[in-house]
Parts: structure tokens; sequence; C-alpha cells
């Protein structure tokens, strides 16, 4: 018994110890202001200090240390460097020495300024000393200043998040005769939006804009008929193209007339009387139209009693007509069957 309880005591002390690790390292996982950083993290892209994007004003000077990203880093105690992106976050990576990095550096984004004065200082490289985080997409203007030019403002590389974010769009193609109709539901924010297209799917060779308001029922005209045509549509919201939607396809058809079935212009009248008889003629629709005329007058109160209808075929023997006197009041129903 006190091995077995010896087992689970181990068993549980290593089962604590594997959760512990995990939240060590989940914690460990995201960055923050002070931390080293040496590589990007997931979604993030790192400049180097000596990328063009990089502006400098005012006097700087180079240290060169294997440690720092790419091996060199810039520092000044009275210039500034500036940057333009687009994006949605930046951060700014430098050493952090006691001795000599400055701790009243005055970040400027779009106009509003803010200090990274509260930087606890480890004595390492490559550590987020600022970081700006959500952005409203779009292209931004920082300018970083030191107003403490007994020390140093150092810039090693700046890390950019540029991830271009999505608007749910559903796409749908209605095929029409040299046209398709695009159905879209409407983005709030969008100030326009632009459809691409074309004969092969992924491959968009034709560009059409549309208002913020098209995107109920969009129709593009001049297509070929019989041919499969891929779409996408994307949104224009404050200045930037979003990512597209689904692509959607259709193909053109022409309006298919069915053909006109000849007509003979004759019907078969069929005239049931009262008594259940059916008696059968085979008409012009010229005398059948005549019959109708007649029994219709004649059930207005006015007309003769009776109707003459030609058997035309049915003659038969030597005689030179033969004609068959209907009674109106002994008509129950007739029928006329066209062809």
């Amino acid at each position: 018994m006190k091995i077995e309880s010896l087992k689970k005591i181990v068993f549980l002390f290593s089962l604590l110890v594997l959760l512990s690790f995990g939240l060590l390292n989940s914690n460990a996982s995201a960055a923050s202001v002070g931390d080293q950083l040496t590589s990007p993290e997931p979604g993030w892209i790192r400049y180097d200090d000596l990328d063009p994007m990089l502006k400098f004003g005012g006097s700087w000077f180079t240290d060169t240390a294997a440690l720092n990203y790419k091996g060199t880093q810039q520092y000044t105690k009275t210039g500034t460097y500036s940057f333009k992106f687009t994006g949605n976050a930046f951060r700014l990576i430098a050493s952090s020495f006691k001795a000599h990095e400055s701790t009243s550096v005055e970040v400027t984004t779009d106009g509003i300024a803010e200090l990274y004065s509260g930087v606890k200082l480890k004595d390492n490289r490559q550590v987020i000393l600022y970081e700006k985080l959500n952005l409203p997409y779009g292209e931004h203007t920082v300018t970083v200043k030191n107003l403490e030019t007994a020390k140093n403002v150092t810039i090693d590389a700046i890390d950019l998040n540029i991830q271009k974010p999505s608007y749910p769009i559903n796409l749908v193609a209605i095929a029409g005769d040299g046209q398709v109709s695009l159905n879209w539901n409407q983005i709030k924010n969008a100030e326009s939006y632009i459809v691409r297209f074309g004969t092969e799917s992924g491959n968009y060779t034709e560009t059409v804009n549309s208002t913020k308001d098209e995107y109920g029922n969009f129709v593009i005209p001049g297509l070929t008929n019989g041919t499969t045509y891929y779409f996408v549509v994307t949104a224009i919201v404050n200045g930037i193209e979003f990512q597209p939607s689904n692509e959607a396809s259709a193909i053109p058809q022409g309006t298919v007339v069915e053909p006109e079935q000849p007509s003979s212009n004759r019907a078969i009248l069929v005239v049931t009387m009262n008594t259940g008889l059916e008696k059968e003629f085979d008409l012009s629709m010229q005398e059948v139209n005549s019959f109708i005329d007649w029994y219709e007058t004649k059930q207005a109160g006015s007309g003769k009693a009776s109707y003459a209808i030609d058997k035309h075929d049915n003659n038969r023997g030597p005689f030179k007509s033969r004609k068959d006197y209907v009674l109106f009041d002994r008509i129950l129903t007739f029928e006329v069957s066209e062809y």
C-alpha cells in the first residue's frame, strides 16, 4: 500500500510540474515592453536600423556588436529618427544599458506624442523599449526624439505588424445573357469597392470600380456567353484596399427561344348534348369562332335557336353538302382543341 501511495504522489507531482512549465511557456510567448526579443513574433516583420525606411536627423553613431540585430545599432544624444509604415502596430527595439540609455524619449505617432520613460533598463540588447498597439490599419508616421541629452537614444530594429485585416465579404455571381450580376454584403465603413474578374480562377485581368452603394446588384456587362468568369471583390476603407472576398464564378448564357409550334389554324370542336351524345367536328378556327359567337349571342337572349355546322369531309354520297344543326337549348357543353 505504501508503494502504491508513493507512486500516486510522484505522478501528481510530475503533473503539477508539467502544468507549471506549460503556464510559464504560455506567459513567455507574449513579449511586452522591457523584454528581450531577438526575433519578431508571429505576424510581425523586423526591419534593421540600416533599412532605408528609417530617416535620421542630426548626428548619429554606429555601435557594432555581435548581439545587436544584424550586428549594428544607431545611437545619438541630440538626433532624431522617423519612419512611415502601413499597418496597425509597431515596436522599437534597442539596447537597454542603464549607464547609457535615456529613459525620457518622446515618440510621436501621427502627431500625438508619448514618452517611454517607464522602461526598466536591464543591461541587455534587442529589448522592446516602446510599443504602440491597436492602431487603425493604415499609413502612420512616427518620430522619435531624445529629451534627456545626457544619455543616448538608440535604435537597433523596428518590428511592424502590417497584417491587413479582412472584412468578411460573401460574394455571389448570377449569370445572365452576356452579363453577370454580383451580390455581396454591405461593408459598413466602405468608401467604395473594387471588382476584379477574369476567365481563369485566381487570374483576374479586368478591374471595375463600384460605389459604396452598389453592393446589392452590380452588373458586369459585355461578357461572352458560354465562357466561365471568376470574380472577387475588395472593400476600400479609409483609403486602404482590404483582403478580397471569396471567389465566385458564373457562365453567361443567351436567352433560349423556344421554337413556335406550327399551327394549322384548325381545331376539333366537340359538342356534348344534354342527352350525353357527343358530336365531333374538324373545323377551321374561323368556323369555330363563328359557332362560339352564335352561342354567346343566343345565350345573351338574341339570335337563332339553331346553328348549322358544316360536316365537310364527312360528306357522303351524292350530296353537295351536309350540315349538322344543333339546338341551343340541347347543348350541355362544348370543347375546342386547336392544332
